[in-house]
């Protein structure tokens, strides 16, 4: 099982070297805690020095297996699915920035939360098209960079359009790139999808699935809730999944309490 945990590194507020001091101490913690990779939550990669995260993250023997590029939408309000042009033109080309380091550091780019929220006034159908067509000028840049993309499933609570794993692998289908991928989120598919049809329907999509993210019920660290993980996790297992999982979830009480319980439960299960 290939671990890892999702952190950020504030690089929008920190210089370069907190950025490399933070990033050092984060591999030093999860490496003595069993860990295999930290997934990057970014909001500015270009402003980090990626040959100095290689160096560290390869003296560790890390991976970083995928970028996080939510805050892209949250920070910035860029999106794929915006009714005006240029709000769209800035997201895809966020998402170059972040194709560019996951280049270097052989990572994976999630697209999340910058596909937006429907706006009152316009069309979802407009926007889902907006969506489609920014999604496939993205994977023509993941393309050339040999950078894998992947898709994740978010609750309607959270999102407006691609809720259900269903919905998303659709898409993927309709997109029909070889550099695009699903990612399973437990707190997603634990809020939308039927509990008592989801276990086969995984088993079905599996070969779909590039990467997973791990978050209980309550959305904190798994055992907090009562989501059946270890029938989640050993669905993957026994078809052959060997990408990673990945914790993210509220860091509560601290970062380091939530790592080390979360790994040690997981690491029981299986």
């Amino acid at each position: 099982m290939l671990l890892s945990i999702v952190s950020g590194l504030n690089e929008s507020k920190s210089n370069g070297k907190d950025v490399i001091k933070k990033f050092s101490s984060l591999c030093q913690l999860l490496k003595s805690l069993n860990y295999d990779g930290i997934e990057l939550s970014l909001l500015e990669p270009e402003k980090i020095d990626v040959n100095k995260i290689i160096e560290i993250k390869d003296s560790y023997e890390m991976e970083i297996p995928a970028l996080g590029t939510g805050s892209t939408f949250i920070r910035f309000g860029y999106s794929f699915g915006d009714t005006q042009e240029s709000i769209r033109i800035k997201a895809i080309e966020r998402i170059e920035k972040y194709i560019e380091f996951a280049r270097e550091t052989q990572s994976k780019v999630i697209i999340g939360l910058i596909r937006g929220r429907y706006k009152y006034d316009s069309s979802p159908q407009k926007e889902r098209l907006n969506i489609i067509s920014s999604l496939k000028e993205c994977c023509w840049l993941a393309e050339n960079s040999n950078v894998q993309l992947l898709f994740e499933p978010i609750n309607r609570f959270e999102i407006d359009s691609y809720n259900t794993i269903s919905q998303s692998v659709e898409l993927i289908e309709e997109i029909g790139s070889n550099n695009l991928k699903l990612l399973v989120d437990s707190f997603h598919t634990y809020l939308e999808e039927d509990t008592a049809n989801i276990w086969d329907y995984l088993k079905e999509i599996a070969h779909n699935v590039g990467h997973i993210h791990l978050a209980d019920t309550t959305r904190r660290a798994p055992g907090s809730g009562h989501f059946d993980f270890k029938t989640f996790l050993n669905i993957f297992k026994d078809l052959g999944y060997a990408e990673f999982f990945s914790v993210e979830t509220i860091m509560n009480p601290s970062f380091e309490v939530i790592a080390k319980n979360s790994a040690k439960y997981l690491r029981t299960i299986l």
